[in-house]
């Protein structure tokens, strides 16, 4: 019994470690340990992280914020600059082309409307039956045209005046009719029927042939103008200046847009307005017919309307640089015989006006 209680304490010591194997365990345990880990200095570092990020994005919103107002601030800044001088370009004067050149011819042509055709700037003096018919004359300034009434439907006869050059009919009637340059007038070889009818486009001076059961009627593309027996020019190249200032007699002119009709007396110009109405006023009719006399004669008339006429006759084009100036009136005079400087130096013998001409255009300052 003593044995077996002997072996059996012997064992229960073996199972209990040493002093030595005690504090080998506790060096091992020690070495292999991980340190506990520091719960504030953790949540420093987490606050300092979380603060900064916000920081970060907060400052690049609010400098994209600013970046975009300036550039917004900046943009309007512009606009508003350009659309400011673009005000002040709309109230400073503009320069305008009152008229244009064009590839013009330099004769003055007879045209029949059965194609025949004849050059009347290279008619001599001596009577020309051989290169038009009986009864007809012509040289370089004018056609007499004589042909006897028949019973043969008339034929149509055209005569054109080029750019810069003026002539003088005589119609078979007697009646004597001078063409301004740019314009045409149609004409029968004899006149049949209740009414001696012409058509025109452009400019004449008319001294029609009295015959009170035949009255003559100039037609135009805006209006038409019946009389018996009187003197009157007449205007048409387009609506701006379409008129007909009487010299002598009565003349009735209706409105082809509207109908309307109005009388006018020695003295007068009927203006057809665009809306088809006659505005008649008490005018000079001298300066009116000055032209087929050889002059540009203008009395207080608007300085587009002057630049015009030169523009025509020297086939020119026309600019005026200040539109304010263009119904500037003015008095103006010059020969149209005479070149287009010399007609400039005359203009601009004019207080405030300067005018120059480079390259075939004239440009008023």
């Amino acid at each position: 019994m003593n044995d077996d209680q002997n072996i059996e304490d012997d064992m229960k010591l073996s199972d209990e470690p040493s002093a030595h194997e005690a504090m080998d365990c506790k060096r091992a345990f020690t070495r292999m340990r991980v340190p506990a880990p520091d719960v504030d200095d953790a949540w420093q570092k987490f606050s300092a992280d979380t603060d900064t990020q916000p920081k970060m994005k907060k400052s690049k919103s609010k400098r994209s914020l600013f970046i975009g107002f300036v550039t917004g601030v900046a943009a309007s800044v512009v606009i508003f600059f350009g659309i400011y001088q673009m005000f002040i370009a709309s109230l400073l004067p503009q320069p305008v082309q009152v008229f244009n050149a064009e590839e013009s011819g330099s004769d003055v042509l007879l045209s029949y409307s059965s194609g025949q055709s004849y050059n009347l700037s290279n008619a001599n003096t001596a009577a020309t039956g051989a290169l038009l018919t009986q009864g007809v004359k012509a040289n370089k300034d004018s056609l007499v045209y004589m042909q006897a009434k028949s019973n043969v439907q008339p034929k149509l006869l055209t005569v054109s005046t080029p750019r810069g050059k003026d002539y003088h009919i005589v119609l078979p009637d007697g009646t004597n009719v001078w063409l301004n340059a740019d314009t045409k007038l149609v004409f029968p070889e004899h006149f049949s029927g209740e009414q001696r009818e012409v058509q025109l486009d452009g400019e004449a001076y008319f001294e029609v042939t009295e015959d009170k059961e035949h009255p003559f009627v100039v037609n135009n593309k805006l209006f038409a103008t019946i009389v018996l027996g009187t003197k009157f020019n007449m205007k048409t190249y387009n609506q701006d200046d379409a008129n007909v200032v009487l010299i002598e007699g009565r003349v009735q002119v209706e409105s082809t847009k509207t109908g309307a009709t109005q009388t006018i007396l020695p003295g007068q110009k009927a203006h057809l307005t665009p809306a088809g109405q006659f505005d008649v006023q008490q005018v000079d009719t001298y300066a009116f017919v000055q032209w087929k006399e050889g002059y540009f004669y203008f009395n207080d008339a608007p300085l587009v309307e002057i630049m015009r006429e030169l523009g025509r006759w020297y086939n020119v084009d026309i600019i005026i640089e200040n539109s304010r100036m263009m119904y500037t009136r003015l008095h103006f005079v010059a020969e149209r015989g005479q070149g287009i400087a010399e007609a400039l130096q005359n203009l601009n013998a004019i207080d405030d006006v300067h005018a120059v001409i480079k390259n075939n255009t004239v440009v008023v300052k």
